[in-house]
């Protein structure tokens, strides 16, 4: 007979005991396999989720400005085989619904205004029947439910206006900066699926949005003809992405579109003086182009890219407004000074504002001098070496608030200007009747709406604070019809840099030398070739949104590792059937085992043959085991969609089945079940054949003696050594290790009450822990003793006696279970409720779609905006944040991020929590670490981020510590340091300056307000607010909405949200218990097993027993009371244990059983 064929007749004999086995590695291997298909679901869930929401698109351009639609059909052209759609987008709009039952209101909405070339992009089956015309809206269902909209119903959308100016500017609009557009009717509800979920950032909630015709946002936002057929946004679609370098992969479309200087923001004018004298010779005065931007300052790449190209032609120019110009010292008290005067800062040139009357450059000017023109000395009756002053606004403002500054400078020259001898009408200039000099340059002063388009100066209505009580009527009025904006002061370019630059630039205009081109189109063109390649740091970015989404779809935690680790009690109890099933089975074949030993098998073939058996049967039961596990992962995604949907937010996960995955669980699950197979066999070839023919496989103590008898030496201590077999002592050390547990349990303990989060919760599973191993220690000890010294007789004592009979075997099943009951129970030492410190003492957590620029916190800057609505407010506090929108990188996000999104901390927060609560200790978020070195920074750490980043180095960043270790994968802790790119520039480094603590600040970078200013110039205001009223919080939180509802501010109660952050871990703990619970009830069948094969080991004794008169039911009694011993001291020892952990973490650390 060969072997191939007695291993299958041994199979067919054997098959009850093998299909038990094969049903232990159908378990193992189901868990397995189960856990890598879930691990697959949720990425494969992802990865559907973030590329439907794209439909046909590849990558997006978004500006930060608006270019001509026409750029969009240029790339169509240019690159063949593409599809593009340009688009309006804004990303968070606010909604609203008016009925008789009252208003509905929606913020952060994305807000979508397309033609038909956008839905080109989708699927059909979420394309509307008919695309929005004027008047029209579409919406998704996710915002038609908030809404509570249905189709008829009236929506109105309120958006930013198109002002590019910045609001933090100085001389940027502060007020009336939204439109709506109005009374658009719901003409069709879509599905939250393909572009009906369209996104620019990966996320499993359903985005809320709206879709509008283009030209609705254009008329509503543009004005004249041109600037109607205006977008923001290229979608495209047929063009590849896959490159492995994600900057170039992100640029590499950049290549292929044409913006023009007007797309750019810019504008070039040639601007050009000529005087025909009384002899009819023309004489040219001054001959430039001026570049100048429609954002007031001009982007500093431009500057540089503009001086490299002509480095002795060009000319930066920065021109300020002064709110007055004085002479300091002036005696005539009823002297009033200049008012609203433009000052130049420009450094003497050839033809340049800083020369002679006959055109010769005046010498540089110094740091602390200045130069007045004619007009303005003669008016202040200056004279050289006087000193004047200069009041001005701050570049930048505080909460929306401009701050006057003043600054005193020598009067170095005076320049001459030429009074025109006619007016400027309109926009036809002035006239000259004698030679203008270079200073007489109104084209120096870039425009600003509301101030420089005005007839009289009087009639002014610009964007910052102007009090028409300081013009000398008629002599500034006169001075504005005359000469506009003629500056009517200079400074060095050093100077006014020093005095009015400010994050968004510090130049205003460029002076391009004529002679450097033959014509305005041949400068313009050359001007481009020149721009192309830093067309992506201009803003023409392309973003790799289908890339970024598969890479991003990979997920922040690997929920198949995590599941393995979730069902580790279930792997456990099934190796552990397996193991005491096959080697339960092999006890049974014993005699068997034996004969073949007898005949001439050596022990080590029979072992291998049993071992080649066992493997067949676990290779067949890991095929059951692999087609369970699909089951297993429909289960688990069953509760991820429903009981514990707390760990991915919402039920979007779906069941995917691939190949590796069955594969790869099937092999595992094979493989640690063969090698647990051939563990079990181990002791099998230490049985001498006798025994295996007797049917015993037990080698007992005799033959362990016999066998040291024959091998020692005479002279060896051969009584010592069989001593040490009979004799116990062996275990006495036993005796110092349990107390020494229990006293470290103890210290552990008393420890955990003066720790917080989880080292406490650490610190009490320690204590737990050691508390476990000496009670383990303490129970074998008394199994040792056989029940020696108990009051107990009858069947107890013999049950307990009997338990003893393997003290290894009864010591193991009671650790088994004990374990399993300890970590089901002491696990909810982590489970976390919300806490003061979490949401750092507040109430409601707000964010707002549109910027405010007001000091919520400040009583006077309530009262200026809120007038007597301001008492609404008395009592709260308002801290305010600057937000740059990005990806959510808390645990609720489950996609990878790429663009976390950037909190800038004001020092208003940090100084409040410098102050006392009254008389109570100011509630503190908890930070886990920080990198505080000064007694300042330890009591208050946010003092970290109050100091700006040196140039080129990394900028302080708090985290939180969830956010830190599974969103961004920082483990290394404080001084970490790491990247992000922004597409603002090169990528941004951060360094690890604190790391919170189970915070509601969750999910952001939170970096100092300066750092913000510097890293995101473009962002004005704050969008993101943390409220505490001790008196009615909701009160003032209604009131908040309703004020600020255009602004699209929303608020959420504190704890609520940190609740839902923390319903993450809660959940995981809660999945743990629930596994854990299966894995006990699998554990139990084990010991089922356990107590089958100490029973068969027993039979003849039990059968000696029924002989000698015992009944039954009485044997069966004691067999019970044995397995009853063991399940209820195993759970209870277990429980006890967790009690340790369990009991003073509640009392301390909030833990819920």
């Amino acid at each position: 007979m060969s072997l191939w064929h007695f291993l299958l007749r041994s199979l067919a004999f054997h098959w009850r005991m093998h299909m038990a086995v094969a049903l232990g590695v159908a378990a193992a291997t189901a868990v397995l396999t189960g856990a890598l298909l879930v691990g697959d679901s949720v990425r494969g869930s992802l990865r559907h989720l973030a590329l439907d929401r794209l439909g046909k698109i590849d990558q997006v351009l978004v500006t930060d400005r608006f270019f001509r639609e026409k750029m969009a059909a240029d790339f169509a052209k240019n690159r063949t085989g593409s599809q593009v759609a340009p688009a309006i987008l804004f990303p968070a709009v606010t909604a609203e619904r008016t009925a008789t039952e009252g208003r509905r209101r929606a913020a952060g909405v994305m807000l979508v205004g397309c033609d038909d070339a956008f839905w080109q992009l989708g699927s059909e089956k979420t394309k509307p029947q008919k695309t929005p015309d004027r008047g029209e809206i579409v919406l998704n269902s996710a915002l038609a439910q908030e809404l509570e909209a249905k189709v008829g119903d009236q929506v109105i959308i309120r958006l930013p206006k198109s002002d590019q100016i910045p609001a933090d500017s100085a001389l940027g609009k502060k007020q009336d900066r939204l439109t709506s557009l109005a009374d658009l009717k719901v003409i069709e509800i879509i599905r939250t699926e393909s572009l009906g979920r369209f996104s620019l950032q990966p996320m499993q909630t359903s985005p809320r949005n709206a879709y509008v015709a283009l030209e609705e946002i254009q008329s509503a936002l543009f004005v004249g003809e041109e600037e109607k057929e205006k977008v923001n946004a290229m979608l495209v679609g047929g063009v590849p992405y896959g490159s492995t370098k994600k900057r170039a992969g992100k640029d590499s479309l950049t290549t292929w579109v044409t913006p023009t200087l007007a797309d750019y923001g810019l504008a070039l004018k040639r601007v050009r003086r000529t005087f025909k004298g009384v002899d009819g010779k023309e004489t040219t005065i001054f001959d430039y182009y001026s570049l100048s931007s429609d954002r007031l300052l001009v982007d500093d790449q431009i500057v540089k890219t503009v001086w490299e190209t002509f480095p002795d032609k060009a000319r930066p120019v920065f021109t300020y407004l002064a709110n007055t110009i004085e002479k300091v010292g002036e005696q005539d008290e009823s002297k009033k000074p200049i008012p609203y005067s433009l000052i130049s800062a420009i450094d003497p040139a050839p033809g340049g504002p800083l020369s002679d009357r006959e055109g010769q450059p005046l010498p540089p000017l110094q740091d602390d001098e200045i130069a007045l023109s004619s007009w303005a000395a003669d008016d202040l009756q200056a004279k050289i070496g006087d000193i004047i002053r200069l009041t001005y606004f701050a570049p930048e403002t505080t909460h929306g608030q401009t701050i006057e500054r003043s600054v005193e400078l020598k009067l170095a020259a005076i320049i001459p200007v030429t009074q025109p001898s006619s007016r400027y009408v309109g926009k036809r200039p002035a006239e000259f009747s004698e030679l203008p000099t270079p200073a007489n340059d109104p084209d120096l002063t870039p425009e600003v709406r509301g101030f420089t388009d005005q007839e009289t100066i009087s009639q002014a209505d610009p964007p910052f604070p102007y009090d028409r009580t300081k013009i000398r009527k008629p002599k500034d009025d006169e001075y504005w019809a005359y000469y506009r904006t003629t500056p009517k002061a200079y400074v060095s370019l050093k100077t006014g840099q020093r005095l009015w630059h400010s994050r968004f630039g510090q130049v205003t205009s460029v002076r391009i030398d004529a002679s450097v081109a033959a014509d305005q189109i041949a400068l313009e063109n050359r001007l481009l070739k020149e721009f192309q390649p830093h067309a992506g740091q201009l803003g023409f970015t392309f973003l790799p949104l289908r890339r970024q989404s598969e890479d991003a779809s990979g997920g922040t935690t690997p929920f198949d590792v995590l599941f393995l680790l979730l069902s580790m009690f279930i792997i456990a109890a099934a190796l552990m059937l397996v193991w005491i099933l096959f080697r339960l089975g092999v006890e049974q074949r014993a005699s068997e085992i034996g004969t073949l030993q007898a005949l001439g098998w050596p022990a080590k073939k029979t072992a291998r043959v049993l071992a080649l058996e066992g493997a067949i049967v676990a290779a067949a039961g890991g095929l059951v085991g692999s087609l369970l596990g699909i089951g297993y992962a429909w289960l688990m995604i069953t509760g991820l969609r429903t009981w514990w949907v707390g760990a991915v937010a919402t039920p979007f996960l779906e069941l995917h089945i691939t190949a590796l995955s069955l594969f790869a669980g099937y092999a595992s699950g094979v493989i640690v079940c063969v090698i647990t197979i051939y563990l079990s066999l181990r002791a099998l070839r230490k049985v001498p054949a006798r025994s295996l023919l007797a049917g015993e496989v037990a080698a007992d103590l005799r033959f362990e003696i016999s066998d040291l008898r024959r091998k020692a030496d005479a002279t060896s201590n051969l009584k010592s050594q069989i001593s040490n077999l009979k004799s116990p002592s062996r275990y006495r050390w036993t005796v110092l290790i349990a107390p020494a547990l229990v006293l470290i349990s103890l210290a552990l303990a008393v420890l955990a009450t003066q720790l917080g989060g989880e080292a406490q919760a650490g610190a009490f599973m320690g204590a737990g822990a050691a508390m476990l191993a000496a009670l383990l220690i303490f129970i074998a000890g008394r199994l040792k003793a056989k029940g020696s010294g108990l009051s107990t007789t009858g069947l107890a004592r013999t049950a307990f006696r009997n338990a003893g009979r393997n003290v290894g075997r009864s010591v193991t099943t009671i650790a088994l279970m004990a374990s399993a009951s300890f970590l089901i129970v002491a696990v909810s030492a982590f489970q976390l409720d919300p806490s003061e410190e979490g949401v750092g003492g507040f109430d409601y957590l707000a964010e707002s779609s549109e910027p405010i620029l007001a000091d919520l916190n400040s009583p006077a800057a309530r009262k200026q905006l809120l007038r007597q609505d301001a008492k609404n407010l008395e009592g709260a506090t308002i801290l305010s944040f600057r937000l740059r929108s990005g990806d959510d990188a808390s645990c609720r996000n489950l996609y990878q991020p790429h663009q976390p999104r950037v909190l800038g901390v004001t020092t208003a927060l940090v100084d409040y929590f410098n102050e006392q609560d009254g008389d109570r200790k100011l509630v503190h978020f908890k930070f886990a670490a920080s990198a505080a070195k000064s007694s300042e920074e330890r009591e208050n750490p946010w003092h970290l981020l109050n100091t700006a980043a040196a140039e080129g180095q990394p900028v302080n960043v708090f985290l939180d510590k969830n956010t830190a270790m599974y969103s961004l994968k920082l483990y290394r802790g404080i001084g970490e340091e790491f990247a992000f790119d922004y597409g603002e520039g090169p990528p941004v480094k951060f360094r690890v300056a604190g790391l919170l603590s189970n915070s509601v600040l969750q999910g952001g970078l939170l970096i100092g307000e300066a750092d913000f200013k510097q890293l995101f110039p473009t962002i004005s205001g704050y969008r993101s607010f943390l409220i505490k009223a001790p008196s009615d919080p909701e009160k003032v939180v209604t009131f908040l909405e309703d004020r600020f509802g255009d602004e699209g501010l929303d608020t959420t109660d504190a704890k609520t949200k940190l609740a839902e952050l923390l319903a993450v871990q809660n959940t995981y703990i809660s999945t743990f218990r629930s596994l854990g619970a299966l894995g006990l009830l699998l554990g139990t069948f084990g010991l089922a097993a356990v107590q089958l094969r100490n029973v068969f080991e027993r039979r003849k004794e039990l059968a000696l027993l029924r002989a000698t008169g015992f009944r039954r039911f009485r044997l069966g009694l004691v067999v019970l009371l044995e397995n009853l011993l063991l399940l209820v001291g195993g759970i209870a020892t277990g429980a006890s244990a967790a009690l340790v952990t369990v009991l003073p973490h509640m009392i301390f650390g909030g833990a819920s059983v």
